[in-house]
């Protein structure tokens, strides 16, 4: 297995789709949930990344060389707010959309991607990181990043 590591692009948003319904699959299976509404939920993600991706969100994948489909992403909303004496530029993230395909896990995948994302979060001079984790492999993961529990989400100050 050869996979290659990228930001996605436009052409990645069909499969940035399909992971995203997946993640919710698997979040619904975990919670005991149905998922619901799925084709609005293709539909309204699909608009929203057309419109942000690549300007306010990012995203990236991991492709599997073989057959040339994305298996895991790691996504990141950019914010930016008033600036204030903790956030002296004003910018904020928030790391969503953690997900890798099943058999693909436990492999370092999102260690590439998570490094990938709060690189590309260096380059903007973003401090203040947020995200929400309940599996436990994922916050051992953001842990191993340096991320700690605040009042239910996880926040790295660099």
């Amino acid at each position: 297995m050869e996979l290659l590591y990228k930001k996605a692009e436009i052409e990645e948003i069909e499969e940035l789709i399909d992971l995203k319904i997946k993640q919710d699959l698997y979040n619904c299976n975990v919670e005991g949930r149905i998922l619901k509404n799925e084709d609005l939920a293709r539909k309204n993600i699909k608009e929203v990344l057309l419109q942000e991706l690549n300007k306010t969100i990012y995203f990236f994948v991991a492709i599997d060389k073989d057959t040339n489909r994305a298996v895991a992403c790691n996504g990141v909303v950019i914010h930016q707010m008033v600036p204030s004496t903790s956030s002296l530029n004003g910018k904020k993230a928030y790391i969503t959309s953690v997900y890798t395909a099943e058999e693909y896990r436990h492999k370092g995948i999102q260690n590439i991607l998570m490094q990938m994302v709060l690189d590309l979060l260096e380059d903007f001079k973003c401090k203040k990181i947020e995200l929400d984790a309940i599996n436990p492999y994922a916050i051992k993961l953001y842990q191993k990043f340096g991320f700690k529990k605040d009042e239910g989400k996880y926040i790295l100050n660099n």
